[in-house]
């Protein structure tokens, strides 16, 4: 049976590129089509906002694998090809061109797009947003001549591109409605140390403060923000988040709640269709709740984990989450999930920008940001899958191993 079946990939993005060769590497011997709506190929996005902005790396770099890759390995491109609807009583996919395609498996990694600002002006030519390898080719080109650059919304992605083009020695201003940038991921106090390292590095960051309007005689000039101030720019990127493409869903019949409801092995509630990437909201069942990911990491281990499922080989997708981000000098990673806690304890100064924080819920560590320290990081690791109670103190000590911590007592 296998042999004979086909299996579609909807969303040639990194979770559906990793899915794809997975099933090949496991041995899956059927017809495997993989349906992008981008005319690229399964690249990685991360370097988009840092090395491949500023024209640090080359084009062939992002991608996964050469062109020659998918013919060796049989799998069928169909890109610049968006999906227009799912027909799962008849185990169906339709392209907006209408060519209908029949599956036997289903994976949907239509991963997420860039939410959208409405205001006045926002269509104006210069007013710009960063997703696709397409849109980093034509910033890359405008940043290096663009005097002064406005970044609406201090997130990863307004973060990394504010950093980028200061690297590039663009006049930055940062726009951010929240408190502190990255308030979400890090909590007020550490977001407050990343608004200093800004403006550190020369960037005009301004808090509490969103845009009202763009103007512009046919192009950018000047944008208004929510306080009334009149802020003078070249060029802005907008940065918001994201909202996971489902659109194409509709009348499927599959649940979807801020994004593909799944189970902790990809499934969706439907026989034979399957998620993954940022566009899955799946069950962690070791953390017990719903979560939907936006981070390379992520996506890179779920559409391999999706991919053993389809296969009937899959097991419960349960990882300790993990993301970075590159600005200016600071390598920032984070791992584990904390949503709540009630001390943060940290080990180095952040004012030497080498440190870690460490996020804790009565004396167990659930994450750990780390600033230029990638070694405690991989530690602080163990002790988050460990679960073990820690002692504050001895986190903070430098002098203590972190890998002991973890060991149980009398080894």
């Amino acid at each position: 049976m296998e042999a004979s079946s086909t299996y579609v990939i909807v969303g040639a993005s990194l979770a559906g590129g990793r899915a794809a060769e997975t099933l090949r590497a496991e041995g899956f011997a059927g017809h495997i089509l993989l349906v992008g709506a981008e005319p690229d190929r399964p690249y990685e996005r991360p370097p988009l906002s840092k090395q491949y902005l500023r024209r640090e790396w080359s084009r062939d770099k992002v991608f996964l694998h050469p062109a020659e890759y998918y013919d060796q390995q049989h799998i069928e491109l169909r890109l610049g090809q968006r999906v227009q609807r799912v027909a799962t009583s008849e185990k169906r996919v339709a392209l907006a061109t209408g060519t209908p395609i029949a599956y036997d498996k289903l994976l949907i990694a239509t991963g997420a797009s860039p939410r959208r600002l409405h205001v006045p002006g926002g269509n104006l030519e210069g007013v710009e947003y960063l997703r696709t390898l397409r849109d980093a080719d034509t910033l890359g080109a405008t940043l290096k001549h663009t005097p002064r650059v406005l970044i609406v919304g201090a997130s990863f992605i307004g973060s990394e591109v504010a950093a980028s083009a200061r690297m590039l020695g663009c006049q930055v201003t940062m726009l951010e409605a929240a408190a502190v940038p990255l308030l979400h991921a890090l909590g007020e106090r550490m977001g407050a140390v990343y608004a200093g390292f800004h403006r550190d590095h020369g960037v005009d960051l301004r808090l509490g403060e969103g845009i009202a309007a763009f103007r512009g005689a046919g192009r950018l000039e000047e944008a208004v923000t929510t306080s009334g101030a009149h802020i003078p720019c070249d060029l802005a990127i907008v940065g918001i988040g994201v909202a996971p493409v489902v659109d194409f869903l509709e009348g499927s019949g599959l649940a979807v709640n801020n994004g593909i409801t799944t189970d902790e092995l990809c499934r969706t509630g439907l026989p034979d269709i399957f998620a993954a990437g940022d566009v899955a909201n799946w069950w962690h069942p070791m953390l017990r709740e719903r979560l939907r990911v936006e981070h390379f990491d992520h996506a890179d281990n779920q559409g391999k984990a999706a991919a053993r499922s389809m296969l009937g080989r899959g097991e419960p997708y349960a990882p300790t989450l993990y993301f970075w981000s590159d600005q200016y000098d600071l390598s920032l990673e984070y791992a584990g999930h904390a949503t709540h806690w009630d001390q943060i304890v940290l080990r180095g100064n952040p004012d030497q920008r080498s440190f870690c924080a460490f996020y804790l819920q009565e004396g167990h560590i659930k994450a750990c940001l780390s600033v230029n320290r990638s070694a405690d990081l991989a530690k602080a690791q163990g002790l988050i899958a460990g679960g073990r109670a820690v002692e504050a103190r001895q986190l903070a000590d430098e002098g203590t191993d972190l890998a002991q911590l973890g060991q149980p007592v009398g080894m």
